[in-house]
């Protein structure tokens, strides 16, 4: 599986909650915090290849999350066609386009 950074940080922040306080917080300092692998690995007490093994079973497994759920590509659809909203004249359709991507962001 190739890696991406953004996407692999774009599928924690979906899926995050889904995971262990450890791999959450272990991926949390690699991705949000830039650490090195062996940085990672003093913070928590363990070996540099527990350190990468751990990231590579929970890259896998939020990708498992991501095949099966589809989140992160209905949000991609979603904010399309909120774009393609805004495109019309007529302000009422520009408020729902508004209150759609406010759904979308959770508030």
């Amino acid at each position: 599986m190739p890696h991406n950074r953004n996407i692999e940080s774009l599928l924690l922040a979906y899926y995050g909650n889904l995971l262990t306080d450890h791999q959450r917080n272990i991926l949390e300092e690699y991705y949000y915090e830039d650490l090195s692998m062996n940085e990672i690995a003093d913070n928590f007490n363990i070996s540099k290849s527990a350190v990468q093994d751990l990231i590579k079973r929970t890259l896998k497994q939020l990708n498992e999350y991501e095949s099966s759920l589809k989140l992160i590509e209905k949000d991609e659809k979603i904010n399309e066609v909120i774009e393609e909203l805004y495109n019309y004249k007529d302000k009422n359709i520009k408020i729902l386009a508004d209150k759609l991507k406010n759904i979308t962001k959770g508030e």
